[in-house]
This record gives C-alpha cells, structure tokens and sequence, in this order.
C-alpha cells in the first residue's frame, strides 16, 4: 500500500501572525545560506513538516499552498524597538538603566558568536520578569523553559524587542570586539608574567613594564 498523507492535518499560515519566533529564525538562516530558493524548504518550516511530507504532496495541493504562502513575499510591518513586551499578561523587559553583569555579557556573546539568529535565547538571557536575576539557577532552572516560551510566540509580538537587541547590536557590536580584543590582550600578558616568573627568565624590570602596559589596559577596558 502506497503511503498518503491526511491532507487535512497540514495547517498552513497566511500571515506573519501565525509565524512563530522559532520558525523566523529559520527563515533567517535560511536566507543567510547559500542555498539556491527552493520553496519546500519553506513549506518544511512553516508548515512543520519533514521534507518528505513535503515531496509527497499532490501537486494541486502544493500550489494551494503557495498561494497561501505568498505573504511571506512581503515585509513584516514596521514596528518601533521597544525594550519590552507581554506574554500571556506577564511583562518581561530588559533593563536599560543598567550595564550587562558579567553573567549576562558572556551568555550573550556566546550566543552571538554561535548563530547571531537565535533571537529566543538573547531573549531569554536578557529579558526577563521584574526582579529576576541571571544567576545559576536561572542558568539551570528556568533558561531552557524560557527560550521554548520565546519560540513559540509569534514573530509579530516579539518584533518590537528584537529590532530592539538589532539596534542595540549595531550600535555596540565596534565596542564589543574591541573590549574583547583588549580582554585577550590582558590573557596574554597575565600569562606570559606568571610563564615567566615560573622560569625565572623574567627581570624585575622586564616585569614593571609588563604590569604597567596591564594595568594600563585594564584601565582602557573601562572606557569602552
């Protein structure tokens, strides 16, 4: 017996509405590929099904859903940055009176450097409930609950706060690899004094002038 497919269980968006954060962040990295367009890549992701349900539609059935489809075509409509949102009545909000904690600056750096479209884990590290602290049991808790709640809400909701994190990146994204560049400048000298006054090939004033050029880097850090 041939396999088939319950065409009546495909659920087909025709708006932004109905795409999820974690179907966009596809779509993004989709588009930052180098693949050539092929529209079941699409139907794979908005429809949520696996490429061979995808290769065993009709075609009648397929163009039905491309017609469907065709909003993605357009783009979202503009909305304005704002550092928070509500979800299911919660407000959830980044602060901006206030400097990342060291905790939140390297979850975030690393998510970047990773895949710079995981928008949900951004949100989840740095937008949070009142009150809420990025600590350990954060980390180990709640985190991973969190990113899942981000994905599912629809890319419409959470427009606000990512063109948000967007502005933000753009703006800091010179300062960052600089602060991260002169942060591996303090590694290394740090490391070449401890390597060398475990040698003993160091001179006293080999080892003024190196604690001098830290110290004097560890100053520049703080105006970045």
């Amino acid at each position: 017996m041939e396999n088939t497919i319950d065409l009546g269980s495909w659920i087909v968006p025709s708006s932004w509405n109905d795409i999820t954060l974690k179907q966009y962040q596809e779509i993004e990295r989709l588009h930052d590929s180098d693949k050539e367009f092929d529209i079941r890549d699409y139907i794979h992701i908005l429809c949520n099904k696996t490429e061979d349900d995808v290769n065993a539609l009709p075609l009648e059935f397929l163009e039905k859903i491309m017609e469907k489809l065709s909003f993605i075509q357009e783009p979202i409509k503009e909305i304005e940055p704002s550092n928070k949102l509500k979800i299911d009545g919660i407000e959830y909000s980044v602060h901006t009176e206030q400097q990342l904690k060291t905790g939140e600056y390297v979850a975030a750096s690393t998510v970047l450097k990773d895949d710079k479209h995981n928008y949900a884990a951004i949100l989840a590290i740095l937008c949070r409930k009142e009150g809420e602290a990025y600590d350990s049991t954060f980390e180990n808790e709640v985190i991973e609950d969190r990113i899942k709640m981000f994905e599912k809400e629809s890319i419409v909701n959470v427009l606000s706060i990512i063109n948000f994190f967007l502005s933000c990146y753009i703006t800091s994204e010179i300062p960052i690899q600089l602060s991260l560049e002169v942060e591996e400048a303090i590694r290394r000298i740090r490391q070449d004094i401890e390597n060398s006054k475990r040698s003993g090939a160091l001179s006293a004033l080999s080892t003024i002038r190196l604690k001098r050029k830290l110290r004097k880097l560890e100053k520049s850090i703080k105006s970045i």
